[in-house]
């Protein structure tokens, strides 16, 4: 396009091109342009040759028939290369030599202009529908690769869908992914193109903090309600002390001055322990996501790699180079660094704009745009030129690239071959792939005391599809503290007693035991703790008996001696200690309204060591005070004090004895339960041990196994998921077994009949007639497979013809329609879908026809009806 705007092709500006011939010439002599020229010999490159460009030639060498769209362009993406090549040179000759990055190449070598090859997609996954979520998923859905060399632009830049599907890319690969999955969920996304520092680069985090740290911070503060009141009398500012201040200053200097000292005590990962030779020149690709769409309050910028997020004005990228999504690319004129850039990007003293907007929100502030030669018109004139240009202006051709997809079983693995690793500061994430692990480990995120990660603080390790329903464990090491936590339905390890619906188990060893419970038992426990050694206690709710409280108190000082000298006859039974002499009993009981308060038993306290009952009762509304009557028992009787007041009648005297045995009992039964099911946890733990030596090295299959001690129970769309792929492989087998079966009829029967003695009804041959008709049975089976053949051959051939013809109708329309793109999609689906069902059937019929002509000479050699032609060599040979 001309500068004085005759051409029906205008565009504005941009930074970084690679168009067509002089595009192309320019850009492989430049150096920050890593070559990929298949006619030089490796050994000419300073570099090893980057894996990407390996997975690139392997998919042209395996692909048969790739679509056309990516082997050619279209007339209108050749007049779109035409005119990134004369912007390119009114850039150059504006602005001065400068390399711009517009057109690479794609996996076929076929120059595509970078805007063309971000696809907006919507994938079914609710995950992939906000920014943090998705912006993770990729992070580690992706294995990264690293530019190689650093200050070099990529050499190719494949679609996104063979991006997705080899999870495998650079920095550019994945942010074009990732743009496309926020466009396609209604973001206002853009690829951004610029410099970064090493530790951005490389992906190298050991020196920041875990990410999934901070979102369970903030989940915890989202789950905290804060009340509001705007009746709030106002405190008064606390009084500061200026030396308490001046030695808090102090104290954190020194600590300031500790923690960078100990930051510089490990080199093996410290991004900045060693001078690095592409300072400031290395080149990397980000996404920016603007305000406006979805909510968005502020624009951000997103890390592809890691799946962090920045703000714009604190982010920690060095310079910005372009600006691209899938409607226009953007060159930044802008000295300054990444975090001081406008992103007014129609304006002209800030960015130069590659294409115009035909709804005419692309003209410069200041009217100083490349394009901007029509200032001086009146407004008729230029109310008349815009129509005019609004119809010659060159909008922007439909992808290149193939639908997005990610197949459910990868979306599910969620890592790159099933797992990986990743170092932050004084910690480390590992994360694996669902069934994976014997133990249904999914994460471990270990948190260290020293940089170098030898000192572990904390464990915390996240479990799916456990059939004891344990869902995340945490440990700490030098505490001897363990925390599970359970989801619910854990069943009850007794089929006798009341048990089960364990919630959480949090125990420091040798010390104290707590385990809560759901609120689903039949015993109404929700809560028991055990002081080893020292109590127990537990709470209780929705009990007939309104109990709320039990506990038993121990006193191992009184060293197994009772009252006068005499054996204990009351003891609890504590691991690792033996029997123990109790102490004190104690019930609570919640409110019965039937009764009188006075007469509604709250409290009842057992002082066994002392021989004493104590009754509290509840208290009446309003009323501080409370009854409370203390029994001492004298050789079974009881007595209350003082003993000059009312004396307790034998039926309830015998009534709080009874309580007191029952009391006893409870406490037994409950220690009983609480026991086994700690030893169930054992046992459950020590076969997940066992399981896990035996299963090392073995491929876990889904399967729906009803024993106790399988550790991992699929989910009912796992299972059902692996039942259709069984039942499809079933149909195939059982397709097979058929064709067996049916091959097992006399196939010499049709050649047989001329040949049959009409009298006898038997055959009878000879050398040349078994000849004749072992012959002609091989050539009629013959030409059976290869009619066979012939009509899947065709068959593909048609599919793959109809679905170039409309790829290329498409194509020719470039309206950009949502109805006859998402029809074309679904009819693209579909096609592929034949496609790849007749390719595989071809394949398996050229290997079954082989088989099956082997199987043919066989039966044509064991067959004895044909026996006198394998005799007649012998007698030729005895005569």
């Amino acid at each position: 396009s001309s500068l004085d705007g005759s051409s029906c092709v205008t565009h504005g500006p941009s930074l970084t091109t690679i168009g067509l011939s002089l595009s192309v010439s320019r850009a492989s002599s430049h150096p920050r342009f890593a070559e990929m020229d298949d006619d030089s010999p490796a050994g000419d490159r300073s570099e090893p040759m980057a894996q990407k460009v390996l997975r690139c030639r392997r998919l042209v060498t395996e692909t048969q028939t790739p679509n056309q769209s990516y082997c050619s362009n279209t007339p209108k993406e050749e007049l779109l290369l035409e005119h990134v090549r004369e912007f390119e040179e009114q850039f150059v000759n504006v602005y001065g030599n400068r390399f711009l990055f517009l057109c690479p190449p794609n996996e076929y070598g076929v120059p595509k202009f970078l805007p063309s090859t971000i696809r907006p997609t919507h994938l079914p996954y609710k995950e992939l529908y906000e920014v943090k979520p998705c912006a993770q998923f990729l992070a580690d859905f992706f294995n990264y690769d690293e530019l190689n060399p650093p200050d070099r632009y990529p050499s190719v830049m494949p679609a996104p869908h063979s991006v997705l599907k080899w999870q495998a890319g650079d920095c550019f690969d994945l942010s074009i992914a990732l743009c496309s999955l926020l466009i396609g969920v209604g973001y206002d996304a853009y690829c951004v193109s610029g410099f970064a520092p090493r530790f951005i680069t490389t992906r190298n985090e050991a020196r920041s903090a875990c990410p999934q740290l901070e979102w369970n911070q903030e989940d915890v503060n989202e789950n905290v309600e804060t009340e509001d009141d705007e009746f709030v009398i106002p405190k008064k500012p606390p009084l500061k002390s200026e030396y308490q201040e001046a030695k808090r200053m102090a104290e954190e200097v020194d600590r300031a001055r500790m923690d960078e000292e100990e930051m510089k005590s490990d080199s093996e990962d410290d991004p900045s322990s060693e001078e690095d030779e592409y300072e400031n020149r290395r080149i990397h690709c980000w996404v920016l996501v603007r305000k406006g769409s979805r909510e968005v309050k502020e624009d951000m910028y997103v890390e592809p790699t890691t799946g962090r997020i920045y703000d714009v004005n604190r982010c920690p990228y060095l310079k910005i180079d372009l600006i691209w999504n899938n409607k226009n690319l953007w060159v930044n004129m802008q000295v300054c660094s990444a975090s001081q850039v406008q992103l007014d990007l129609y304006n002209s003293r800030y960015f130069e704009y590659v294409m115009l907007d035909a709804e005419g929100g692309t003209s410069g502030v200041d009217g100083s745009s490349l394009y901007a030669d029509d200032a001086g018109a009146t407004p008729e004139e230029s109310e008349g030129g815009k129509v005019e240009q609004a119809a010659q202006i060159l909008d922007m051709p439909p992808a290149w690239s193939e639908r997005i997809d990610i197949p459910r079983e990868a979306f599910h693995a969620r890592c790159y071959q099933g797992e990986k690793t990743i170092f932050y500061h004084k910690c480390k994430v590992e994360q694996y792939a669902p069934y994976t692990q014997d133990d249904g480990l999914v994460q471990r995120i270990t948190l260290y005391k020293d940089v170098r990660r030898q000192i572990p603080l904390e464990i915390r390790e996240t479990f799916k599809h456990r059939r004891d329903r344990l869902c995340e464990r945490k440990r700490r090491p030098m505490q001897n503290e363990t925390v599970e936590h359970f989801s619910p339905g854990r069943p009850s390890s007794s089929t006798s007693a009341a048990g089960g619906a364990l919630k959480q188990f949090r125990e420091i060893s040798a010390v104290s035991r707590e385990l809560l419970f759901y609120n689903s038992r039949l015993d109404g426990l929700i809560r028991c703790v055990e002081l080893i050694g020292k109590k127990m206690f537990e709470f209780f709710e929705d009990r007939d008996d309104r109990l709320i409280y039990h506990s038993v108190t121990l006193d191992p000082p009184l060293a197994g001696t009772h009252r006068g000298g005499q054996k204990a006859k009351d003891t609890y039974l504590v691991e690792s200690m033996g029997e123990v002499p109790i102490r004190k009993m104690t019930q609570k009981y919640a409110r019965n309204p039937n009764l009188p308060s006075d007469e509604d038993i709250h409290k009842i306290c057992y002082f066994l060591a002392e021989g004493k009952i104590r009754v509290d009762y509840h208290r009446e509304p309003g009323s501080l005070t409370f009854k409370s009557i203390t029994y001492i028992n004298e050789d079974g009787n009881l007595y209350s004090l003082p003993r000059n007041g009312p004396q307790p009648t034998h039926q309830e005297a015998q009534k709080l004895l009874q309580m007191q045995a029952n009391c006893r009992e409870i406490l037994t039964e409950s220690h009983q339960r609480t026991q086994h099911e700690l030893n169930q946890r054992r046992k459950e733990e020590n076969g997940i041990r066992a399981s896990r030596s035996v299963q090392a090295g073995k491929k876990r299959e889904l399967c729906l196994s009803g024993g106790r001690e399988d550790v991992l129970e699929p989910s009912v769309y796992d299972l059902a998921r692996e039942n259709a792929r069984a039942d499809a492989m079933r149909e195939g087998a059982e397709d097979e077994k058929q064709e067996e079966t049916s091959s097992k009829v006399d196939i010499l029967a049709p050649y047989l009949v001329d040949l049959m003695n009409k009298e006898t009804g038997y055959v009878q041959l000879d050398s040349l007639q078994a000849e004749l008709v072992m012959k002609k049975c091989t050539q009629d089976f013959r030409k059976r497979l290869t009619d066979r053949a012939e009509i899947i051959q065709r068959r593909l051939e048609e599919e793959q013809e109809q679905l170039r013809k409309r790829r290329a109708q498409m194509q020719r329309r470039g309206d950009n329609v949502e109805k006859d793109e998402r029809e074309f999609e679904r009819y693209q689906s579909q096609a592929m879908f034949r496609t790849q069902i007749l390719e595989q059937r071809l394949a398996r019929h050229e290997m079954q026809a082989i088989e099956k002509f082997q199987e043919l000479d066989r039966m044509l050699q064991e067959d004895p009806r044909l026996a006198a032609m394998w005799q007649r060599e012998p007698a030729a040979v005895g005569k």
